[in-house]
């Protein structure tokens, strides 16, 4: 500032103080100084209390007595105190004080402080000198900056002295920084320069660099930073864009731009002297003379400091300083931003500016760091314009898009690195066909996968922000400045680098010769339409349109020249054939003729007519205005019409402004139409948008959201189109009588996707044909079109967007006609319309709002009522298409299931039964199959033709049998009937076409909708479901169409599987209903009498059996029928009607009675003599043969099903079993189901036997044998000799006719006192003789033992072993000489008559005895121990068992005879070569005498699905837990003798393990959650044992479907898998009795295998009865499995060998392995009785 302003001003009179500072004079320098002034410094300066004397106030100070001062403090030792100087450095740099005593001051301030500053001064002597830089009045001079900055600089110590004066700090120097750089700022007034301006450009680019170094340092200082707050980082970070702003301010303005005040900014400054040109400067490092230092522009130098300040600070500064960050950047970028070359791998000849590149790293490291995410959503901000700050803003901008640019290309030089290296290594063979070697250059494989992750900066991610910002800056331009066609204009700067995005991307897809993906293409297409609109604003100096000429590019702008080029491109070939045309004729008045001609036809079908154009609407009014358009003369304008209009809506619908005009125009049309709308195919996109405008209508009207146009709809239109929609379906349609093919829903076979959005929706599903890929077989293509007018010739359309692989391309039809195409009836179109809004109110994030809920119940029951009132069966089925996919999660959250609402397939198999399964299945149903067969783990059984209807007995007629279905005789209709009606057509079948679209957020349950709330409804909203079940119900009853009967009973079995769907006591009436009607109407045969017209093939017992199913799934609903005994009294009677139906049905009741088994006992108990009887009616039929025995293998399991069964019952349970047999032995009976079952089936008919045997009482079994005997005789007719299993049962059965003692023996304390020698005695062998009789079938082995008089006699048989301890009493217990009795015999004898009742017996009963009598006599006080942690026995063993055990003398007898056998040649022989036989005892004692085997159990966590983790859990869910507590009991594995192991090493594999047994057979489970998890080893353990079990049981609690090949193991037969019925939330570890209430049981077989089980698709079985029918379950699998691996997959017909047939066949073996005895030739006469008499020979 001047210092000489007020020099006349008079001096103001001292204070009366003791210490006044020197009052200086402002401007006014006293004579001592100015005659001093001229000798810089003193010859010989005085000492240092002279100097400080002649300074201290009131002296009048001299500026060389200054100067002497602060060289002499800068070499004194010690200092002075700063007391002394105080007053002399307060006068001297004072505000007042001339500028060079200031610089003196400072220059002795700096002085002392760095000569010994720190060892003598305190903190406030600090202070005080840091107040004299407090004053800010003088930010800069040229004298002054550099002492004080230097004193400042001793002062803090460079940095380290800074504790409390940060924030001062920090001011000071933005001050002096500002003060220093607003010079730089100020250009030069004159042409060229003057030396003296240089040099104070010089001085101050200099002091800027310190002050700004100075800065640097502090806060690359970690302790510095600490103690700033964010305000002060603030501070710094404003001051570093203050100087940006200004330089890049001052340096537009130099550059000479335009006028206009959005205009005044440049993209290249051409005046920069750090430009870098575009020829070569030799560097000054290579000059000889040596250079000046040059004046930096101050835009350089303020961008370079700013960055050398990010480059320390960047990473530490917190994410709310980005948002000043990034625009500064952004300004930068744009001021130094030169043109981009073509995106290529080589490297480009054009220089760029290194500042640019410093920008544009510090940018990439911004936007690809840890705050992308926040960087991102700024620069989408600072891409639109703004009104305060009109130059910043459209700076901003342009270096935003830079940005955006720039990341873009980084993506896109990857996408081309890595399609050069594909290429290459594609194409480099050697002639062999072998690789070749590649050398790639490092380079490039950095580029073709970058460290940082670019893959998310692609134009869809910005597609929405570019064309709102290119949208803005056009009106935003238009209201702030007038049109100029400069190429500086800075909208069209804007727009023309938003035009480089797209040229850049199109340019590295055609280096590449990829495709574009769709999406991207729809990005280009809609930013094109938005650039396009600026194009129509451009204007001739007339007025008129700038023309456009495509062919030829000459073009008056930058913009419209790169446009151009955008918009020239081949449409055959170019990836953005789909959106260029739209973009072309939105400008098509600044297009040529010629040009426009090749686009006429492309309107039609690039779907061109959107709010990009101003007359949009105009054009849409002209459509409809044509009077013919839904008529058959004009089908393929329809067709493309249509398909216009809904891109259209798919484009506007979520901009209010827009899309309401159209929606109202389009309500209008349509309802002028309905009166005479004929069925139409195409009209469905209309229903669909009407749909649409009920939500979006109706959500803003309840947000009362402001909408870009001023004036208010007072109309309610939502509510007018629910009323003109309920209308339009309620309608009724007589033409639906007269049934033709063109009047159906579409056909399965034109099952293709549609391409439709949802308003509120992104992504949608549609099983509907879409019309758009209708057309393609409809019309040639469009693009065929304009190459024929073109070219002359015909091509290939590229306009469509490639196929899926999922369904192949429709070949291009030659025909000039349209064929017909399905048609929508207008009741169908209105019922899709209803289901689309209710859908998206209900399923989508409108949903948590309870006004929008109540609109969704209210349209749900407009559907309801009109599936009951409406005449229109194809309305009608369109609700029922919709409702009947409707399912809730356990929390009864609704929500839709549009793909697996049939995942267990039960739908599929009863549609198949009436015909409307898959016939013709397209490549698309095929694959979709088989997946659903990979994941149920079922093969596809080949289905030839429909089933077969049963005759008399439920055998099917020969009549029947010879035809297929498409040769089936008609039904007999009355003459007068034929005459009025046509044939029924199917309006329904599988795979479906749905009509409508609903979200995939649908699949998704509703936070607010549900089926039942138990806590009230204040929470959620109910939907009346019961009305919904109420309807169905209805249709049953007395429903008249066989389409909408026969869909809801293929349908509703596996809806009412979701058992949380119909919940609460109005769905409890409501079920209670269904089931009376569905009885009643069976069991007095007028199911579906009430159906006026059937198809062809199809009779009401069709029906019936249909209804069987849904009968079945009732059963798990039983608590609801608890009050009516007599209704399960009826259903189980039902059931029973059933078994004489066709086969289907017999299936279906078979394996419901199963389930009823459990579910039912009461009822089935009632009916059981009843059921046996008519199973010993249809026994005969192989087919049913399997499911019989599983039937009554269940029954068998459950005592108290047959406690009061007479001897009449069992003798029907026997022959039913054994009738099979017969039927399989004859010679002449044919094979007519697969060997495997045909094996299984035989070995289950034994099993049945002696199952059900064993439930005989004792003294009732031998009035049975004669009865049996006789069918097993029967069995073998036309044989010499009975066959091995039935030996086998003669065996069997003589073992447990007269006892029910077990099959092996068990050690006993009369058998280890007899058994063990004394220590007395020399032999340690327990006998002293030994002998062995082959007594027919029978091994009988009688030892002498060691104790006199003992005897030890072992019978073998096939069915067991049978062990006797006896003593001779003919042997006294005292011999000859002896003196002592055998006291040992005494106390034997004692120990045998244990549990007489006796005291001195009871006395003696062991430890475990009494262990087993306590558990036993209080296990009816105590509840079940825990099966985990509860009470274990130490040796439970099946001979442990507590049962009563009788023995009748005939068992005795039986065991040493040799019964079967009794001809004289087999009666016995005894075992002459006694060296044989230990062997052969021991290989048959290590034969089991019962059936034994293993299961595997897994327990699936909530969310796992990979093996490892599923085997390494250690515990289960607490239902999971109560489900192993029934399965079995939990034996310890350590000393068990006569258990059945599995494989399991206590050791190892934990030493508990759960087992059941019984007389006939011991089941293993291998459970993982018991076995020892942590290492590898055990891990390996557990898949050793489980991966090698034949079947596995599957508790699911993972929420997702288990895969069956989850367990990779090469034994994949059948898992068992158990899961909740419902899906959602997962509380595995709950203890909710409702939610454990039932669960889902599914069997999955590996492919190819048979259907043997009574489980069918599914059951859900209640949790108590769930471990009984799982045991019985598994035991059954497990029998077939190992029948079906024995026979090689069902591929070898070999039999299988059970362990009873084992043994029978080794003692075969050991007979014929003996000599046969030598008979003597028999004499006549007594002397002939010699050989027989002479018993030494057999004995």
């Amino acid at each position: 500032m001047p210092q000489n302003d007020d020099a006349q001003r008079p001096a103001r009179p001292r204070a009366n103080t003791t210490f006044n500072a020197f009052n200086w004079r402002r401007g006014k320098i006293p004579t001592s100084v100015e005659t001093a002034a001229p000798s810089a410094e003193l010859t010989q300066p005085p000492p240092l209390e002279t100097l400080i004397e002649a300074l201290t106030p009131p002296a009048v100070p001299s500026l060389a007595y200054a100067r002497g001062l602060a060289h002499t403090l800068s070499t004194v030792t010690p200092p002075p105190r700063f007391a002394i100087l105080s007053p002399v450095l307060a006068n001297l740099c004072g505000a007042n004080a001339p500028i060079a005593f200031q610089a003196a001051g400072y220059d002795i301030l700096a002085s002392y402080w760095e000569n010994c500053g720190s060892a003598v001064l305190t903190t406030a002597d600090r202070l005080s000198c840091f107040s004299l830089f407090l004053d800010l009045s003088v930010s800069w001079l040229t004298e002054l900056w550099e002492p004080r900055f230097k004193a400042l600089v001793a002062l803090i110590r460079s940095g380290t002295e800074t504790v409390g004066i940060e924030a001062q700090l920090l001011k000071i120097l933005r001050t002096w920084i500002e003060g220093a750089f607003s010079g730089l700022t100020v250009p030069d007034p004159s042409i060229s320069p003057s030396p003296a301006h240089t040099e104070e450009r010089l001085e101050r680019q200099r002091a800027v660099e310190s002050m700004t170094a100075l800065l640097m340092s502090l806060v690359g200082r970690a302790e510095f930073v600490s103690r700033i707050s964010e305000t002060d980082t603030s501070t710094v970070l404003q001051l570093f864009g203050n100087l940006i702003d200004s330089a890049l301010d001052v340096s537009s303005e130099h550059s000479g731009a335009l006028s206009s005040p959005i205009s005044e900014i440049t993209l290249v400054s051409p005046t920069s002297t750090s430009r870098i040109p575009l020829r070569h400067h030799r560097h000054q490092s290579s000059l000889s003379i040596p250079q000046a230092p040059a004046v930096k522009p101050a835009a350089d130098l303020a961008v370079e400091i700013y960055l050398n300040y990010l480059a320390i600070r960047l990473k530490a500064v917190a994410p709310v300083h980005l948002k000043t960050i990034l625009p500064h950047l952004f300004r930068a970028l744009a001021f130094y931003a030169s043109p981009l070359p073509r995106l290529s791998l080589t490297p480009s000849d054009i220089h760029e500016n290194p500042l640019e590149m410093r920008i544009m790293e510090v940018l990439d490291s911004l936007v690809t760091g840890p705050y992308s995410a926040s960087c991102t959503v700024m620069l989408k901000y600072h891409l639109f314009p703004e009104e305060k700050g009109v130059q910043e803003a459209a700076r901003t901008s342009l270096g935003a898009i830079r940005t955006l640019r720039a990341s873009i290309r980084r993506v896109l030089i990857v996408h081309l690195a890595r399609s050069y290296i594909s290429r290459t290594t594609s194409m480099n063979y050697t002639p062999s066909g072998a690789p070749g070697q590649i050398v790639i250059e490092r380079d490039l494989l950095e580029r073709a996968w970058a460290k940082d992750d670019a893959a998310t900066w692609d134009l869809n991610r910005f597609r929405s922000v570019l064309c709102r910002a290119v949208r803005q800056w056009i009106e935003f331009d238009q209201t702030g400045s007038a049109m100029c066609s400069t190429a500086n204009h800075p909208c069209e700067m804007i727009l023309t680098e938003i035009t480089g995005i797209l040229k850049d991307i199109t340019q590295a897809f055609d280096e590449t010769g990829d495709e574009l993906d769709y999406e991207e293409v729809e990005a280009i297409g809609d930013i094109l339409r938005e650039l396009t609109a600026f194009v129509r604003l451009q204007k001739t100096p007339g007025g008129a349109p700038i023309r456009i000429a495509l062919s030829q590019m000459e073009v008056p702008t930058n913009f419209l020249s790169m446009l151009s080029a955008l918009l020239a491109q081949d449409l055959l070939v170019t990836p953005l054939h789909s959106v260029l045309p739209t973009a072309i004729l939105s400008i098509a008045e600044h297009v040529s003729d010629t040009d426009t001609a090749q686009l006429l036809c492309a309107m039609l079908e690039r779907q061109s007519f959107s709010p990009t154009s101003p007359i949009w609407l105009d054009n849409w009014k002209t459509v409809f205005a044509i009077p013919d358009l839904f008529t058959l003369h004009r089908t393929r304008t329809r067709q493309v019409a249509v398909d216009i209009l809904l891109s259209v809506w798919e484009f506007v619908k979520d901009i209010a402004a827009y899309r309401h005009p159209l929606a109202t125009l389009v309500f209008e049309f349509w309802r002028e139409q309905a009166v005479d709308l004929k069925e139409d195919h195409a009209s469905i996109i209309i229903w669909r948008i009407l749909g649409d405008e009920i939500v979006l209508h109706s959500v803003e009207r309840l947000e009362e959201t402001a909408t870009e146009s001023d004036e208010e709809d007072p109309v309610d239109i939502a509510g007018e189109i629910v009323d003109f929609l309920t209308l339009i379906a309620s309608e009724s349609h007589d033409d639906e009588l007269e049934v033709t093919g063109d009047t159906t829903l579409p056909s399965p076979s034109l099952h293709m996707p549609s391409t439709v959005g949802s308003p509120i929706l992104s992504r949608m599903t549609s099983e509907y044909p879409s019309p758009i890929k209708e057309r393609e077989t409809a019309i040639p293509s469009v693009m065929s079109l304009l190459s024929s007018l073109t070219s002359g010739h015909s091509s290939r359309s590229h306009s469509q967007p490639p196929h899926s692989h999922d369904q192949p391309a429709a070949p291009e039809s030659p025909m000039t006609h349209s064929p017909e195409q399905p048609s929508i009836p207008k009741a169908v179109g209105a019922v899709v319309a209803l289901v689309s809004a209710f859908s998206q109110l209900a399923f989508t994030s409108l949903a948590v709002y309870e006004s929008r809920l109540e609109l969704a119940t209210r349209l749900f029951k407009t559907l309801v009522s009109l599936l009951g009132g409406t005449t229109s069966t194809k309305a009608r089925l369109a609700i029922l298409q919709f409702f009947m996919r409707l399912r809730v999660d356990r929390d009864h959250q609704l929500y839709f299931a549009s793909s697996d609402y049939d995942k267990e397939g039960i739908t599929a198999a009863l549609a198949s039964q009436i015909g409307r399964g898959d016939k013709s299945m397209s490549a698309v149903d095929l694959h979709t199959s088989e997946e659903m067969d990979l994941r149920r783990a079922r093969a596809r059984e080949p289905r030839n033709g429909r089933r077969l209807s049963r005759g008399r007995g439920g055998q099917p007629s020969a009549s029947e049998s010879s035809r297929s279905r498409s040769r089936a005789t008609s039904r007999a209709v009355p003459t007068s009937l034929r005459k009025q009606l046509k044939p029924l057509e199917p309006l329904w079948a599988l795979p479906e076409s749905l009509p409508f679209l609903i979200s995939a957020e649908a699949d998704t349950p509703s936070e607010r909708l549900s089926s039942y709330d138990p806590d009230g409804p204040e929470n959620k909203i109910v939907l009346p479901l019961s009305l919904y079940l109420a309807q169905l119900v209805s249709i049953i009853r007395s429903g008249k169409d066989w389409e909408l009967l026969s869909y809801v009973l293929c349908h509703l079995p596996a809806q009412l599987s979701n058992k949380h769907l119909f919940c609460g006591p109005k769905s409890k009436v409501v079920l209670n209903d269904l089931l009376t009607t569905l009885c009643s109407e069976i069991l007095d045969g007028r199911v579906a009498a009430s159906v006026e017209r059937w198809p062809e093939n199809v009779f009401p017992r069709d029906a019936q059996g249909l209804a069987y199913h849904t009968l079945t799934i009732l059963v798990s609903y039983k608590r609801c029928f608890e009050k009516n005994i007599h209704l399960l009294h009826t259903l189980v009677e039902v059931f029973l009607a059933g078994l004489s139906g066709s086969s289907h049905t017999i299936k279906c009741c078979l394996n419901a009675l199963s389930l009823s088994a459990f579910e039912l006992p009461v009822s089935m108990t009632k009916y059981m003599s009843r059921i046996l009887e008519k199973l010993s009616q249809i026994m005969s039929n192989p087919a049913m043969a399997v499911h019989i025995i599983d039937f009554l293998a269940i029954v068998g399991s459950q005592p108290a099903l047959h406690s009061n069964f007479t001897e009449a019952d069992y003798k029907m349970v026997f022959g039913v079993a054994l009738q099979y047999l017969q039927h399989h032995n004859r010679p002449e009976a044919s094979l007519t189901i697969s060997w495997a079952l045909s094996q299984h089936v035989c070995i289950m008919s034994y099993y049945i036997v002696y199952l059900w045997f064993l439930a005989v009482k004792l003294p009732d079994r031998p009035r049975h044998i004669k009865y049996i005997t006789r069918q097993l005789l029967l069995a073998n007719e036309g044989r010499q000799e009975v066959d091995e299993p039935t030996e086998v049962c003669f065996d069997w059965l003589a073992r447990y006719t007269y006892a029910s003692a077990d099959p092996r023996p068990a050690n006993s304390m009369l058998s280890d006192i007899i058994m063990s020698p004394l220590p007395s005695e020399a032999s340690s062998q327990p006998a002293i003789a030994e002998k062995t009789w082959l007594l027919g079938n029978a091994v009988v082995t009688i030892r002498t033992l060691a104790k006199r008089g003992w005897v030890e006699v072992i019978s073998r048989r096939a069915s067991g072993l049978t062990k006797f301890l006896c003593r001779a009493e003919n042997v006294p217990m005292v011999t000859a000489g002896d003196v002592d009795p055998d006291l040992l015999s005494v106390a034997a004898t004692l120990t045998m008559d244990r549990g007489s009742g006796s005291e001195a017996s009871s006395a003696s009963v062991s430890g475990t005895s009494e262990e087993i009598k306590h558990t036993a006599e209080n296990s009816e006080d105590h509840e079940p121990p825990d099966p985990i942690t509860g009470y274990v026995w130490s040796g439970t063993a099946p001979s442990q068992r507590r049962k009563e055990v009788s023995i009748d003398p005939s068992y005795f007898a039986l065991q040493l005879s040799s019964y079967p056998n009794s001809r004289p040649s087999t009666i016995g022989r005894i075992v002459a070569d006694s060296s044989r036989v230990p062997a052969f005892f021991r290989a048959l004692d290590r034969m089991p005498v019962i059936d034994t085997h293993k299961v595997g159990i897994l327990y699936v966590a909530p969310g796992q699905s990979d093996e490892k983790d599923i085997l390494g859990n250690t515990h289960g869910s607490p239902a999971y837990t109560r489900f192993l507590e029934g399965l079995g009991r939990l034996i310890d594995l350590r000393g068990q003798v006569d258990v059945y192991a599995g494989g399991l090493d206590p050791d190892e594999d934990g030493e508990y393990a759960y087992a059941w047994w019984d007389d006939i057979g011991q089941i293993l489970y291998h459970t993982a959650t018991l076995m020892p998890s942590g290492d590898e080893d055990k891990y390996t353990n557990k898949k050793r044992h489980i991966g090698n079990d034949f079947v596995r049981i599957v508790w699911n609690d993972s929420g997702q479907p288990y895969r069956f090949d989850t367990l990779s193991t090469q034994f994949q037969f059948v898992n068992i898998v158990i899961e909740p019925h419902s899906r959602g939330a997962i509380a595995a570890f709950s203890h909710n009795i409702h939610e454990n209430e039932y669960f889902k049981l599914t069997l999955q077989r590996a492919p190819g295998m048979p259907e043997f089980t009574p489980v069918g698709e599914f059951k859900l079985v209640s949790a108590e009865t769930l471990p009984l029918l799982v045991r019985q379950l598994s035991l059954l699998t497990d029998w077939f499995v190992a029948v079906y691996q024995h026979t090689q997959n069902d591929t070898a017909q070999v039999e299988m060998t059970t362990n009873w047939r084992s043994r029978l066949q080794a003692i075969k073996r050991f007979r014929s392995q003996l000599a046969v005895p030598t008979v003597p030739e028999r004499l006549e006469g007594i002397l002939g009785q010699e050989s027989f008499r002479d018993f030494t020979t057999a004995f």
